[in-house]
This record gives structure tokens, sequence and C-alpha cells, in this order.
């Protein structure tokens, strides 16, 4: 049972267990392509509804983070330091009171401003991507996407939600460290974008790779809301960018919510893309079993199970041949014990043929004349010796 238990055990390593990550393509609204040598554009620019991808480029050798706007004349790459996304009075949700959202106690039962996982036609629909072709060709297997800080006048948070009755996953919080996002290479996610009260908020995002060559490649940018529809787009556009240091929430007074230098904790779960996970480590995230793992670890895996496979097969051969000569030499044991033993010629016979002998010469002794000691009644010393010769067998029994 122990042996099977292994066996099945070292299969789920390399199967891997079931995840909640879902596949990109059972979502038809995530399904897009993007082209090579899209057009970029360093205008100033304000979006409040349609569909807007954040995502890495590269262009001319250059490493750069953009949003990429599906207008109505085709894609373009924004500048996100020159482009204000409106989240407007139509993104009003009531926050759920629920155990399942516990970073939203706070505002529980409150009106917040959302920009949803699911596109609202009503509010600008936030998303990100890694389908630049330059970057699907040069990145190796994906990109860790690092929120944070966040400044505003209120809280913010980045979440993921599975399905409609899916618990959470927290990725990012203005209160807190910045969060780390594994995104898999050419990949197309949607999370909800949550904000507690209205005004201007900057959030710091990078991307942060490694290149098939091994170069470590790195592309940032601030991203610029404007929350509510009486909030100021210039004023969006002319604050500052997040300060890095120091630790602080983006609650009440408008300053800056730097991101400590380690995370409270890890997440990984995608329901929109396979593989991306979130940590709260200041360094970039690893790929996670159920995000994406690169592929020494994919190797690693399989080495120890089939190693281990390998020994457990060993022990069962040794155990085999163990129980066969065991086998082989109780059949031995038990033939040398059913085998009757040799008739043994032992001294009883000899002196057998001795008496008699002696038996045959006494009358002839008696004939030459001699005295026979047997006449007078006493025997003789040679027929008592005879005599318990014939007689006793003990020696030959």
């Amino acid at each position: 049972m122990s042996v099977l238990a292994v066996i099945v055990s070292a299969f789920l390593v390399i199967v891997g267990a079931p995840s909640s990550v879902a596949d990109p393509s059972t979502d038809p609204d995530l399904a897009q392509s993007v082209a090579a040598h899209e057009e970029w554009s360093n205008e100033a620019s304000e979006i409040s509804v349609g569909h807007v991808d954040l995502g890495p480029r590269l262009i001319d050798g250059q490493w750069r983070a953009g949003l990429r706007h599906d207008a109505e004349s085709g894609a373009v790459w924004r500048d996100p330091n020159q482009t204000v996304l409106r989240v407007n009075d139509a993104a009003i949700m009531t926050a759920p009171d629920s155990a399942d959202y516990p970073f939203l106690a706070d505002v529980a039962g409150k009106p917040v401003y959302v920009v949803p996982q699911t596109q609202n036609p009503s509010v600008v629909w936030l998303g990100w991507n890694t389908q630049d072709p330059a970057v699907t060709a040069t990145i190796d297997r994906g990109l860790t996407m690092r929120v944070g800080p966040v400044s505003g006048p209120g809280r913010a948070w980045l979440f993921l939600q599975s399905g409609t009755f899916g618990k959470p996953l927290l990725l990012a919080d203005s209160g807190a460290a910045p969060g780390d996002v594994w995104i898999d290479s050419g990949t197309h996610v949607h999370a909800n974008w949550a904000f507690s009260a209205p005004g201007t908020y900057t959030a710091t995002v990078t991307f942060l790779g490694t290149t098939t060559a091994g170069e470590a490649v790195a592309a940032s940018t601030t991203l610029r809301f404007a929350v509510g529809d009486a909030t100021s787009a210039s004023e969006a556009l002319a604050m500052a960018a997040p300060a890095a240091s120091g630790s602080g929430s983006g609650s009440g007074s408008g300053d800056p919510a730097a991101g400590a230098s380690q995370g409270a904790g890890s997440s990984s779960a995608n329901p929109n893309a396979a593989g991306p996970g979130a940590t709260g480590s200041s360094e970039p995230a690893s790929p996670s079993s159920e995000g994406g793992l690169p592929d020494w670890a994919f190797l690693a895996i399989i080495a120890v199970a089939a190693a281990s496979l390998l020994v457990i097969l060993a022990l069962v051969v040794a155990r085999s041949r163990r129980s066969r000569a065991e086998q082989a030499a109780a059949i031995a044991e038990a033939d040398s014990l059913l085998t009757p033993p040799p008739t043994a010629k032992g001294k009883g016979s000899g002196e057998a043929d001795t008496g008699s002998s002696d038996s045959a010469g006494a009358p002839g002794a008696g004939s030459s004349g001699a005295p026979d000691a047997g006449s007078g009644g006493a025997p003789d010393a040679g027929e008592s010796a005879a005599g318990p010769g014939l007689v006793d067998r003990g020696g030959e029994q």
C-alpha cells in the first residue's frame, strides 16, 4: 500500500494538482491578437469607455510599458504617463459585506468605484496582456507585473474573482506592500480595480522579466486614474508619481502609499489566464505550480519523480529475489528432512559375525576330548561372551 501511495504521489507531482487557473481560451471576450509594429502615441488623451490593456512592448530594442487602446480606428498603444483612465460614476457599486472579502471590510456596504473584471460597456475596461510579438519572441516563459506603490485620496485594490461565485484573490492593495503578479507570455487578463473614494490616483507599474538569453529586463510606467465624473483629468496628468519608499495607506490624506521592502504574503491564481500569481515580495515573484513554473523546476520535479520510481522498482526486485532465495532454502531444508538416512554398518554386526564363528568352533573343541565346561553345568568363557553377542543387537539398532 505504501508503494502504491508513493507512485500516486509521484504521478500527481508530475501531472500537477487541479488548479483554479482557467484556460483563457474558454473566455471568448479575451480572445484577441496583437500585431507587430502597432502604432505608439505620446499624445495626451482620456479614456472613459472601451477596452484597454496595460502591457510591455519591445520597440527598437527599448522596453516600454504602454496602454493598448482598442480605438475605433484600430489598436493604438498610448503612453500611460500621457493617458488618463476615467472611472466615471457608472462604475459605482456597493462593496460586498462578506467574509470572502476581508480586504474590503472597511468599506463593506458602502459605495465604491469598480472597473470590473467582466466588461461593463459604460465603464473603461482595464486589463493587461503580454501578447506583443517582440515580447513573446524574447521573454522566457513570462513576466512579473509589480503594482505599487499607489497614491490617492482613498484606498485602491486589485483583485481577481473566479466565476460568479468564486472567492476573490487579492493581487495588490494600496494600503500594503506592492503586489507582484506573474503573467505567462502571450496571455490576456482582466481583473477588478476598486477605489474607495473619488479623486485622482496614480499607481506605479513595473514589468520584470528575463529573456531567453538570460538577460534581466524591466519596463516601468505610471497609471493615472480620474475617479468620479467631477474629477479633473488635467489634475491627474499633473499629479506626481507615487513615492517608492516608506509605508503608508492610500486613505484620506492623499499621501503616496508606498510598498514595504517585504510583502505580506503571496497568492497565485487567475480565472482568466493561465499562469499569473501574486506575491507581496519586493523581488520578482517566482512562477508558481498553479501559475507557471520555470523549465528547470519542471525538469527537477520530473527527475525526482523518475528517481523515486526507480528506487521503488529496485526495492521490489530485491524483495522478489530475496523471497525466491528464501523459498529455495525452505525447499532444500524440507527435502533434507524427508530423505531417509542410509543403513549404517556398525560394530554390532562385526560382533555378531565373530560370535557366530565362535559358536561354530565350540563344538569342535568339545569333540577333541577337551573337558567341556558346559557338561558340568557351568558355561565356559567363550560361550558366555558369544551369548550376549547373538542376543544383544543394540549396537545395530
